[in-house]
C-alpha cells in the first residue's frame, strides 16, 4: 500500500517526526476504517445469502407443488383420453363386425336364391 505523504508546507511546520507521525495515523486510520467496512460488508452479505436461501427453498417448494400438480392433472387428462380412444377402438371394431356380417348375409342370400 502506498504510504500517505505530508505536503511540504505542513512539514515545515509540524517537523520532520510529527509529519511522519501525522501520515503513520493517517494510515493507521485508513486501515482501521477499510477493515471496519469489510467487517459490515462481510455481515451483510451474510444477511442477504441467507434471505436468498430462505427465498430460493421457498421458490424450490413451490416450484414442486406446482409441478405436481400440473403432472397430476396430465395423467388425469391422458387418462381420460385412454378411455376415450378404448371406447372408439370399440365402436370401430363393432362397425367392422356389423359391416362384415352385413357382406355376409349380402352373399348368402345370394346363394340361397
Amino acid at each position: 500500500m502506498a504510504r500517505t505523504s505530508v505536503s511540504l508546507r505542513l512539514r515545515e511546520k509540524l517537523g520532520q517526526e510529527a509529519s511522519e507521525d501525522l501520515a503513520l495515523a493517517i494510515e493507521n486510520a485508513k486501515d482501521d476504517m477499510l477493515a471496519v467496512c469489510q467487517d459490515k460488508f462481510e455481515a451483510r452479505l451474510q444477511i442477504v445469502s441467507a434471505a436468498l436461501r430462505e427465498d430460493m427453498s421457498k421458490l424450490d417448494a413451490n416450484l414442486r407443488v406446482a409441478m405436481a400438480e400440473g403432472f397430476s392433472g396430465l395423467r388425469k387428462e391422458m387418462s381420460e383420453m385412454r378411455v376415450e380412444m378404448i371406447r372408439m377402438s370399440f365402436l370401430f371394431w363393432l362397425g367392422q363386425f356389423v359391416a362384415l356380417v352385413a357382406a355376409l348375409g349380402y352373399m348368402l342370400r345370394g346363394f340361397t336364391r
